[in-house]
Protein backbone atom coordinates (compact mmCIF):
# COMPACT_ATOMS: atom_id res chain seq x y z
CA UNK A 1 0.00 0.00 0.00
CA UNK A 2 0.69 3.33 -0.77
CA UNK A 3 0.55 4.58 3.17
CA UNK A 4 3.14 2.23 4.30
CA UNK A 5 5.85 3.22 1.57
CA UNK A 6 7.57 5.71 3.92
CA UNK A 7 7.70 3.85 6.69
CA UNK A 8 9.18 0.74 5.06
CA UNK A 9 11.49 3.53 3.30
CA UNK A 10 12.98 4.39 6.84
CA UNK A 11 12.84 1.07 7.54
CA UNK A 12 15.02 0.15 4.80
CA UNK A 13 17.66 2.51 5.09
CA UNK A 14 18.33 2.38 8.61
CA UNK A 15 17.05 -1.33 10.55
CA UNK A 16 19.91 -3.36 9.28
CA UNK A 17 22.63 -0.67 8.62
CA UNK A 18 21.67 0.37 12.60
CA UNK A 19 21.65 -2.69 13.88
CA UNK A 20 24.76 -3.93 13.10
CA UNK A 21 26.25 -0.49 13.47
CA UNK A 22 24.91 -0.70 17.12
CA UNK A 23 26.54 -4.50 17.52
CA UNK A 24 29.85 -3.12 16.22
CA UNK A 25 29.79 -0.01 18.45
CA UNK A 26 28.98 -1.90 21.96
CA UNK A 27 31.28 -4.35 21.16
CA UNK A 28 34.13 -1.55 20.22
CA UNK A 29 33.19 -0.05 23.49
CA UNK A 30 33.82 -3.67 25.45
CA UNK A 31 37.55 -3.33 23.43
CA UNK A 32 37.89 0.01 24.72
CA UNK A 33 37.14 -0.68 28.40
CA UNK A 34 39.64 -3.38 28.28
CA UNK A 35 42.30 -0.37 26.40
CA UNK A 36 43.22 -2.62 24.13
CA UNK A 37 44.33 -1.67 20.09
CA UNK A 38 42.08 -3.65 18.54
CA UNK A 39 39.81 -0.38 19.10
CA UNK A 40 38.50 1.18 16.55
CA UNK A 41 39.33 5.18 17.45
CA UNK A 42 36.12 6.91 17.83
CA UNK A 43 36.67 9.59 15.53
CA UNK A 44 36.98 6.66 12.93
CA UNK A 45 33.28 5.44 14.22
CA UNK A 46 31.99 9.49 13.76
CA UNK A 47 34.02 8.91 9.86
CA UNK A 48 31.60 5.76 9.42
CA UNK A 49 28.39 6.78 11.00
CA UNK A 50 28.80 10.35 8.50
CA UNK A 51 29.67 7.86 5.75
CA UNK A 52 26.45 6.07 6.18
CA UNK A 53 24.31 9.37 6.94
CA UNK A 54 25.70 10.85 3.72
CA UNK A 55 26.18 7.98 1.24
CA UNK A 56 23.91 5.26 2.00
CA UNK A 57 20.95 6.65 3.28
CA UNK A 58 20.97 8.86 -0.15
CA UNK A 59 20.94 6.32 -2.01
CA UNK A 60 18.47 4.99 -0.32
CA UNK A 61 16.15 7.28 -0.92
CA UNK A 62 17.12 7.94 -4.55
CA UNK A 63 16.52 3.86 -5.05
CA UNK A 64 13.24 4.76 -3.70
CA UNK A 65 12.32 7.14 -5.99
CA UNK A 66 13.04 5.74 -8.80
CA UNK A 67 11.55 2.18 -7.86
CA UNK A 68 8.66 3.83 -7.34
CA UNK A 69 8.33 5.78 -10.14
CA UNK A 70 8.77 2.57 -12.43
CA UNK A 71 5.56 1.01 -13.85
CA UNK A 72 4.75 -2.29 -12.55
CA UNK A 73 6.07 -5.55 -14.64
CA UNK A 74 3.98 -6.74 -16.88
CA UNK A 75 3.72 -10.42 -18.05
CA UNK A 76 4.32 -10.53 -22.02
CA UNK A 77 2.14 -13.66 -22.24
CA UNK A 78 -1.26 -15.25 -19.99
CA UNK A 79 -0.02 -17.84 -17.60
CA UNK A 80 -2.15 -21.62 -17.93
CA UNK A 81 -4.51 -22.06 -15.36
CA UNK A 82 -4.06 -25.77 -15.58
CA UNK A 83 -0.93 -26.44 -13.25
CA UNK A 84 1.72 -28.96 -14.99
CA UNK A 85 3.39 -32.29 -13.57
CA UNK A 86 6.84 -31.49 -11.93
CA UNK A 87 8.86 -34.32 -13.01
CA UNK A 88 10.81 -36.13 -10.06
CA UNK A 89 14.33 -34.57 -9.59
CA UNK A 90 17.61 -36.56 -9.66
CA UNK A 91 19.60 -37.49 -6.45
CA UNK A 92 21.94 -34.72 -7.30
CA UNK A 93 19.12 -32.00 -7.39
CA UNK A 94 18.11 -32.60 -3.91
CA UNK A 95 18.59 -29.88 -1.01
CA UNK A 96 19.93 -31.96 1.61
CA UNK A 97 22.59 -32.79 -1.38
CA UNK A 98 23.32 -29.34 -1.94
CA UNK A 99 23.69 -28.26 1.61
CA UNK A 100 25.96 -30.87 2.04
CA UNK A 101 28.21 -29.75 -1.12
CA UNK A 102 28.21 -25.76 -0.04
CA UNK A 103 29.87 -26.94 3.32
CA UNK A 104 32.21 -29.28 1.62
CA UNK A 105 33.67 -27.15 -0.86
CA UNK A 106 34.35 -24.48 1.34
CA UNK A 107 35.50 -26.69 4.10
CA UNK A 108 37.79 -28.26 1.36
CA UNK A 109 39.48 -25.86 0.00
CA UNK A 110 40.84 -24.39 3.44
CA UNK A 111 41.83 -28.03 4.89
CA UNK A 112 43.82 -28.17 1.71
CA UNK A 113 45.27 -24.89 2.28
CA UNK A 114 46.28 -24.85 6.01
CA UNK A 115 47.25 -28.27 5.59
CA UNK A 116 50.18 -27.22 3.34
CA UNK A 117 50.51 -24.44 5.19
CA UNK A 118 51.31 -25.87 8.79
CA UNK A 119 53.20 -29.05 7.14
CA UNK A 120 55.69 -27.03 5.72
CA UNK A 121 56.10 -24.36 9.03
CA UNK A 122 56.85 -27.52 11.11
Amino acid sequence: PVSLRPCLLLQTATLYPGVVFGICFVLNCFIWGKHSSGAVPFPTMVALLCMWFGISLPLVYLGYYFGFRKQPYDNPVRTNQIPRQIPEQRWYMNKFVGILMAGILPFGAMFIELFFIFSVSV
